[in-house]
Formats: structure tokens, sequence, C-alpha cells
């Protein structure tokens, strides 16, 4: 228990400090005065950083001890922590944050491919359950825990609780140890072939169709999550609501998704994988909810929808990472590939979002944008599906 403890919180600690940044430097740019624009440009900026770097920090982590990028995650995440309180115009933040996106780009595909190689622990969906628990409990804490310290009168505390965070991250990874089997690939390891040699069920075609379709679902739900994360702080706040009602709100989005990921992990729902109808579903649900946000400023009905695209979030994000991983050596291309393709929609979400915001379309108009984004992913999908299936 003690092992499992010290594996997987080092994903909770730095996805509890990064949401905190996020969802702090949301709520500061208001303090500052700054648009929605500026907002969505800047959270841009920093996740093009991540989402181009993801690919080649994960084949970097095949290749050297994992251990020396995640040690660097941690140190650059602390540094940006540390100095976002001297950040006191555009330029400051613009200059400074896109080390965020630098940081999870050395973290996330070492850890996921390390994790998913580990031997003589459980299965792989039992590993990428844990995983996904682990992370989800983060990305709940960091954005209640930021709302409710957050004031204007000292709107720097989410920072330093996110700078302690990072050296925890990195005092946990280091007392692990991470002893594995996951010592430098050589360049030899590299051209191995992506696939085992033995007999794979589904057939290839099938499993790379699916893995397709879930990083098309998966890219929309974090287009929506980054409009939820990183926008929605600055919008809510200015329509009038209070940061710690946004916070609870973020808690019932995050309570879902981890509630979700728990009943993905269980034998019972391999009858769910390689099977388009599922994401298809709560895609619909995903829908429906920002729909509802749109056209009704109503708390209960928000705490609802926020709930709903948790669960959807979950379901695509398992997917697009678990079909990745079963049964490729590739481990760390493969988890980079997920983690720039998702970054791609973390993007787009915030920086259209923000122009939207700032439109005539009004405040309101970005929530109808994910409407747009979640429509247009599923009429991609199905054409997908089809096209490979007839």
């Amino acid at each position: 228990m003690r092992q499992l403890f010290t594996v997987y919180l080092p994903v909770l600690l730095i996805d509890f400090a990064f949401t905190s940044i996020l969802t702090n430097t949301s709520f500061y740019t208001s303090y500052l005065g700054l648009s929605s624009t500026f907002l969505g440009v800047l959270m841009a900026v920093t996740t093009a950083f991540f989402a181009v770097l993801a690919i080649p920090c994960g084949r970097l982590s095949d290749r050297i001890d994992r251990r020396s990028l995640l040690y660097a995650a941690c140190l650059v995440l602390g540094a940006v922590s540390i100095g976002l309180p001297h950040c006191r115009n555009s330029m400051h933040l613009m200059l400074i944050f896109p080390g965020i996106g630098i940081s999870m780009a050395l973290f996330w595909p070492a850890y996921e491919a390390w994790l998913a190689e580990r031997e003589g622990e459980s299965q792989l969906i039992h590993r990428v359950m844990l995983f996904n628990l682990f992370w989800s409990i983060g990305v709940t804490l960091g954005p209640a825990f930021s709302s409710y310290l957050y004031g204007d009168a000292n709107p720097f505390r989410p920072f330093y609780l996110a700078g302690v965070l990072s050296l925890l991250t990195l005092g946990t990874i280091i007392a692990n140890s991470l002893r594995t089997s996951d010592s430098p690939q050589t360049d030899a390891s590299s051209e191995i072939t992506t696939e085992p040699p033995e007999t794979l069920y589904p057939p290839q075609p099938v499993r790379t169709m699916h893995l397709n379709l879930a990083r098309c679902a998966n890219f929309t739900s974090w287009f929506l999550l980054g409009v939820l994360r990183r926008l929605a702080p600055k919008l809510t706040k200015e329509m009038g609501m209070l940061p710690s009602t946004f916070g609870n709100l973020m808690l019932t989005l995050g309570g879902m998704q981890t509630l979700a990921f728990l009943v993905l992990g269980t034998g019972y729902s391999t009858r769910w994988h390689y099977r388009f109808a599922p994401i298809l579903i709560v895609q619909l649900l995903a829908v429906i909810s920002f729909l509802g946000i749109w056209k009704i400023q109503n708390t209960l009905l928000w705490t609802f929808a926020f709930g709903v695209i948790g669960m959807s979030a979950a379901f695509t994000y398992f997917s697009s990472l678990y079909y990745g991983l079963d049964r490729h050596i590739d481990k760390g291309n493969k988890s980079g590939w997920h983690e720039a393709i998702l970054g791609l929609g973390i993007l787009l979400g915030p920086l259209l979002g923000g122009i939207s915001a700032d439109s005539r379309l009004g405040t309101q108009s970005p929530y109808l944008l994910c409407t747009c984004a979640i429509v247009i992913a599923i009429l991609i999908e199905t054409f997908i599906y089809f096209k490979t299936t007839k």
C-alpha cells in the first residue's frame, strides 16, 4: 500500500499545483484588468509549448532515464510558481507562463510511459485507472483550493501553494526512487516494431480505428475543459459568480470524473472497449449539458451539467490513453501523441473561447462554441467509423 501511494502521489501533487496556477491566473488577469482574449492567447501560447514538445519529450524518455525529465519538470514548475507573484502586467505573464507548458511536456509522457511498463504489479487497465484517479483528484482540488484561497487583497496565495506542491512532487519522486525496469533505452530499441509479435485481438485495423476515434473525442473533451478550467474562472467572476461557487462547480466536475475513472478501471468496463457507441453517447450528453449552460444561468443546472461533462471527459481520456498503451512497445511515443493531441485541444479552447467572449456574442458564447466543437467531432468520428467498417 505504501508503494502504491508513493508511485501515484506525484500525479496528484503536480496536477494540484498545475491547476492551482491556471485557475488563479484566470482570476488574476481579471484583477489586472486584462481581457478574455489576452487570457486565451496566454493559455494558447503556453499550451503550444506543451503540444509541440510532448512528442519529442516522450520519445526522449524512451531513450534516457525517465527520472531526469521528471526532476526537470518539477523544478521548472516550481520556478514559474515563484515567479508569478512578481508579474504585474501582460508582458510579464507572457514571458513566464510558457514554462508551465514546458514542465508538463517533460512530465506527462515520461510518467505515463514509466507507469505503463512497470512489472510485478497489476494489469494495465488497473494501473491506468489508479493513474487517472490520482490526477483527477489533483485537478479537482487545484481549482477548488485556488478559488477558496483567492482574494483581491492577496491574489498570490494559490501561486505560493503551487510552488510548495511542486517541491513536494519532486521530493516524492526522489523518495520513491522509481526503481523499475525503465532503464535507458538504446537506439536499437526505438527501431522495434510498435506492436508485439503475438496475434492481437481485436485485429490491428480495428484497434487503430478506435484509437483514432478516442483521440478525436479526447481532443474535443480537452477543448471543453480548456474553456472551463482556464477561461471560465474569469468569465464567471465577471458575471457576478463568487470564486467559491465556481470552485464548487469544479469539485462536481472533478468528483464525477473521478467516479467515472473508478468504474472504467473495473473488469466490467472491458465490455465497452473498442466500441464506438459508448464514446458517442457520452459526447451527446456533453452537448446537452453545454446547451443548458449556454441558455440557462442556474446554479443547480450548472452543477448537474458540470458533473455530466466530467463523466464524459473521463471516458474519452481513459479510452485515448488505454488504447495508446495497450500492447504497444513504444509507450513513450504513444503517450507523447496522447498528450500532444489533448494539448492542442487545450490550446484552441481558451483561445477561441476568449475571442468569442470579447465579441458581440457575449460572455456566454464560449459554451455555445463548445457545443459546436462536440457536434463537429461526432460527425468526424462517425465518418471515420463508417469509412473503416464498411
